[in-house]
């Protein structure tokens, strides 16, 4: 079996402990949004720090893969959204999108295409006006596991109400 692409690391936490540029970007999404207080009605909240394990081969980077990029997600789920923040730690750049619960399908992600950790969640993102997916990077470790466990419960609950 291949070697992973990244070794990320997942932690639980609350609103005031979020990195700071991510909690910006959640913050400002939220208001974009109209979403309300995000401390005050959060569900759950995990904080994924990625770093590449290896370069992608040369043919990756013909076919247009760049090169792997160390990463810092956040990722909040309230009642009826899900909200989504992705620092670059290379270039600083943030950037956030937000999706109804709703209307998320999460899938785990094909081993045999890609060794890595995480969730594809497709839905119309608040920053496109078509439904497309989104690979969010969970570590390997409870953390990750319990908010992937989360995720599923809150799309499933949504769905059915």
């Amino acid at each position: 079996m291949p070697e992973p692409l990244y070794d990320r690391t997942s932690r639980l936490c609350a609103w005031d402990d979020l990195d700071p540029p991510l909690r910006a970007a959640l913050q400002a999404e939220a208001e974009t949004e109209l979403l309300g207080d995000i401390a005050a009605v959060l569900v759950g909240c995990v904080e994924t720090r990625s770093m590449p394990r290896r370069r992608p081969g040369v043919l990756s980077r013909l076919l247009g893969g760049g090169p792997l990029r160390a990463s810092r997600t956040a990722v909040v789920l309230l009642p009826r959204h899900l909200l989504v923040a992705v620092t670059d730690v290379r270039t600083g750049t943030t950037s956030a999108c937000s999706g109804r619960l709703g209307d998320i399908t999460v899938t785990e992600v094909d081993q045999r295409l890609a060794v890595d950790s995480g969730v594809s969640v497709t839905t119309r993102w608040s920053d496109s006006s078509e439904a497309s997916s989104l690979h969010i990077g969970l570590g390997d470790d409870p953390a990750g596991a319990s908010f992937r466990g989360r995720l599923r419960h809150a799309v499933q609950a949504a769905k059915s109400s």
